[in-house]
Formats: C-alpha cells, sequence, structure tokens
C-alpha cells in the first residue's frame, strides 16, 4: 500500500508533480498550443488565466508541487462536471485554465 502523499520525501512528491504536469502538457498542452496558433483570442485568454495562476499561488516562479496540484483541481472538477477537455473548438474554462497551468511548467 502507498503511503500518502503528505508523508512522502519531497523529492517523491516532486517527481509525483513532473510526471502529473508532464501528462497535462502532452493531453491539454500539445493540443491547446495548436488551437492559439490558429486563434489569437486564445492567447490573450490563456495570458490572463496564466496570471490570475501566478498571484493565486503566490508569484512568478511556481513550485512543481503546488502547480500539480493546482491542476489536478481544476482537471477532477472539470471531470466531476462532465468536461471531456478535448474540445478545441470550444474551449472551457478549465481548458484554458490547463493550458495556462502548461504555459507555466518550469522546465
Amino acid at each position: 500500500m502507498s503511503a500518502p502523499f503528505d508523508e512522502l520525501t519531497s523529492g517523491r512528491r516532486a517527481w509525483i508533480a513532473r510526471a502529473g504536469l508532464a501528462e497535462l502538457a502532452s493531453a491539454i498542452g500539445r493540443p491547446g498550443r495548436v488551437a492559439v496558433s490558429t486563434r489569437p483570442d486564445l492567447l490573450a485568454r490563456v495570458d490572463q488565466h496564466a496570471a490570475a495562476i501566478r498571484e493565486s499561488l503566490g508569484g512568478t516562479l511556481l513550485d512543481p508541487v503546488a502547480l500539480a496540484g493546482y491542476a489536478a483541481a481544476i482537471r477532477d472538477a472539470a471531470r466531476d462536471a462532465g468536461e471531456t477537455l478535448d474540445d478545441w473548438s470550444r474551449p472551457t474554462w478549465a481548458m484554458l485554465r490547463l493550458l495556462a497551468v502548461c504555459s507555466l511548467i518550469p522546465s
């Protein structure tokens, strides 16, 4: 049985966070960037979301663990609401928020 997230070492938490962010970048980031490249209006909206995320998480340099936790909460809430998170012709608030998270992932 695995330990609760809070009981993991900081290194293990960071590894789990990076894995989650990598999956998000693949599932949301790649198709989202394609959508943004064809619709400049989306870029402005994603930038606004990114600014709001930075403010809510406390700064310009974001901790990957905090960012991954934030993204997981958004994704879970969207899925609980029945969103599929894959129709970039009509992106939802959650899709744009998650794409903004992708833009903030530290390299």
